[in-house]
């Protein structure tokens, strides 16, 4: 017999594991993009206990098909049994090892292999070391100061200091970045015209929400073209500008990485940077930061300091060897844009049954796609957010409120189960937009709110 997805049980032990995890955790999260602020309190769960494939089950026993996948890094599948025997049979011959062990060299050589930049790679356990790695190897090989950043690059007091997550930062470190807007070249050029010889890198996240903009209208007929070949995006400008003006280029391929290539948005739209850091995507799910760069910059560490007694934590590495190989040996990218588009299709045909494009929209490509909510205007509005992450959860979809997180495991019929709850949540949000009612009225519990406001209402973060 059929069982139905969602929230039929209730969250009573979500709840109660929150009370308690307050009292003893601080802001009660580790991640706040796994926080209950940022879902809508009263009608999501809070704690997961299994999950297999792209289904999840919380502790009250909800089954849901997953599109967070673990905030992204599970692009195969939870708990998948090739990458589990291989960290099983890694962990029967050790997990930290005393010297150097071979797995180390295997992974770096197979990510030199598929990384574009990549002479050279360099492990830490997370995004945020990596990229504040990068801005460190960067001041030192340019003997400059200042960061131009686009997109998140992690906790690191560097970036976070451009944030309305601010806190506890010097103002002196706070005037060392600045943000300039994405597929607004003028933005980026008034801050090389202002500090041009203090800026030593432009990172950036290559592609968001939008698709970088191509400058060959007479060629391409299309402004927003995301071809192969074309050498004058956006991101080609942005390269041409670093490098005029002696300055490095930086992707922060966390989340591109091994999504729309193997080796990321640079491979994809060849545009190759002279760093760049990947991660999410490499393991399936366990802890690694990955800095890839050109010899010439990494044969500086010698010099500048990343280490990390658990960077070359072995299971990781077998993780991250095995998955490299299923990547290659079952066209993973290849399903993975074939998924999305579907998941594209189907969502662009019943936002325009219900003719709410006002409000609902689709961004970004078919293996990075956003839902917006937004007025009539574009602006975002957290309150419809809401409305759509609750009725999507009740109708069994775990999911941020914009970047669904695709995996290989997603099989036609989850596809189809996500559709089919899209199209639910959007009979619910025609109703609210079409009653006149304050849309209090439709929501069933407390409206979330994303992690960075600011930077959620320049589509420069997910959630």
């Amino acid at each position: 017999m059929y069982k139905k997805l969602g929230l039929i049980n209730g969250i009573k032990k979500s709840d109660e594991l929150y009370e308690r995890a307050k009292k003893v955790i601080a802001s009660g999260t580790n991640t706040f993009s796994r926080a209950p602020g940022v879902f809508p309190d009263g009608v999501s769960p809070k704690f997961l206990d299994k999950q297999y494939g792209c289904r999840t089950w919380d502790v009250d026993g909800n089954e849901y098909i997953d599109m967070v996948m673990g905030c992204g890094p599970v692009t195969i599948g939870h708990n998948h049994p090739e990458i589990n025997s291989a960290i099983i049979e890694q962990l029967n011959k050790g997990t930290l090892y005393s010297l150097l062990n071979p797995l180390e060299v295997e992974v770096a050589e197979k990510l030199v292999d598929c990384i574009p930049c990549a002479d050279m790679v360099k492990f830490s356990k997370n995004g945020s070391d990596v990229c504040a790695a990068s801005i460190k190897i960067a001041r030192y090989v340019t003997g400059r100061d200042i960061i131009l950043c686009w997109g998140y690059h992690g906790f690191h007091d560097w970036y976070i200091a451009t944030t309305d997550r601010s806190s506890g930062i010097p103002k002196q470190i706070k005037e060392l970045s600045k943000t300039f807007e994405y597929n607004d070249i003028d933005s980026l050029q008034r801050l090389i015209d202002e500090f041009g010889d203090r800026v030593a890198a432009i990172i950036m996240e290559p592609v968001t929400a939008e698709k970088p903009k191509c400058y060959n209208e007479t060629t391409c007929n299309n402004p927003a073209c995301n071809k192969k070949n074309c050498q004058n995006t956006f991101l080609h400008k942005v390269k041409e500008i670093a490098h005029k003006n002696g300055s490095l280029l930086i992707f922060d391929e966390m989340i591109s990485g091994f999504r729309f290539a193997l080796g990321g948005v640079q491979e994809f739209l060849e545009v190759t940077p002279d760093l760049a850091t990947f991660g999410k995507g490499i393991t399936n799910g366990l802890p690694l930061g990955v800095l890839a760069g050109k010899e010439k910059y990494m044969k500086h560490f010698d010099k500048v300091f990343l280490s990390s007694t658990y960077a070359p934590e072995a299971l990781t590495l077998a993780a991250a060897s095995k998955t490299i190989d299923f990547y290659k040996e079952n066209n993973v990218i290849g399903e993975l844009w074939k998924k999305g588009i579907f998941i594209e299709n189907e969502f662009n045909k019943t936002i325009t049954k219900y003719g709410i494009e006002k409000n609902i929209s689709l961004a970004g490509y078919p293996v990075r796609l956003m839902v917006n909510s937004h007025d009539e205007n574009g602006l975002q509005d957290p309150k419809l957010a809401t409305l759509y992450q609750q009725e999507m959860f009740s109708n069994g979809a775990l999911c941020f409120s914009g970047v669904l997180m695709l995996s290989y495991s997603h099989t036609n019929n989850d596809l189809k189960l996500l559709c089919s709850a899209f199209d639910k949540t959007c009979m619910v949000i025609k109703e609210y937009l079409d009653s006149g009612k304050p849309i209090e009225k439709f929501l069933k519990g407390k409206p979330g709110a994303p992690v960075f406001k600011g930077l959620r209402e320049r589509n420069a973060v997910s959630n």
